[in-house]
């Protein structure tokens, strides 16, 4: 009668090793999902397009050879501007130069002026950025150019000690709508921005 080999026992380190794994792979896996800005989508890079006014910015125009129109101007709910002379003029979704180019198309179009009007469109004051969640100074802030999420969650007086750091959300105006993204310290932020920074999960 032959006997049956005994089965070589697996050392007790290999076998340590791979609980440990699994469990740091797990581990992974969870995290991962548990990311509250995990199922966001990334927010594409804007910092190479012109800005874009919209409703609640001030911008300055002037225009050579009508003085009476040089000045500061809001931009209203509706997204225009009262201009005198040509009254209301449509803003909102334009850059500095397409605006410029809309105003002397305008004057050229009534007869207010002739040849082609030099036109300069600058800002003055753009909407504000708002963060909210866990920073220690929740609230809106006015907004810098050159502002990144770090610069703006600086502002917000840092993350407070419950913050899911280096990643935030930040609902943004595209295209007439909300869309909202997962950034991170490093993404430029626009005027109109609302950063939201979440309790960490673990």
């Amino acid at each position: 009668m032959s006997e049956t080999a005994p089965s070589t026992p697996r050392p007790a380190g290999t076998f340590v090793r791979a609980v440990l794994m699994g469990f740091a792979l797990s581990s992974a896996t969870l995290a991962g999902c548990a990311s509250p800005t995990g199922s966001l989508p990334a927010l594409a890079e804007t910092g190479q397009v012109p800005y874009q006014v919209a409703a609640g910015d001030k911008i300055h125009i002037a225009v050579q050879d009508l003085a009476n129109v040089d000045g500061d101007y809001l931009v209203e709910e509706g997204g225009t501007i009262s201009l005198p002379l040509i009254m209301n003029v449509p803003v909102a979704g334009l850059s500095y130069r397409e605006i410029e180019q809309g105003i002397a198309r305008k004057l050229i179009s009534d007869g207010i002026l002739v040849g082609q009007p030099i036109v300069n469109v600058r800002p003055v004051e753009l909407r504000p950025f708002y963060v909210t969640g866990e920073v220690n100074h929740p609230g809106e802030f006015p907004y810098r150019y050159g502002m990144t999420v770090l610069s703006a969650l600086s502002a917000a007086g840092g993350y407070t000690y419950r913050a899911s750091t280096g990643k935030v959300a930040i609902t943004r105006l595209v295209d007439g709508r909300d869309v909202v993204a997962k950034a991170t310290e490093t993404t430029p932020v626009q005027p109109g921005d609302r950063i939201q920074v979440y309790e960490r999960w673990f």
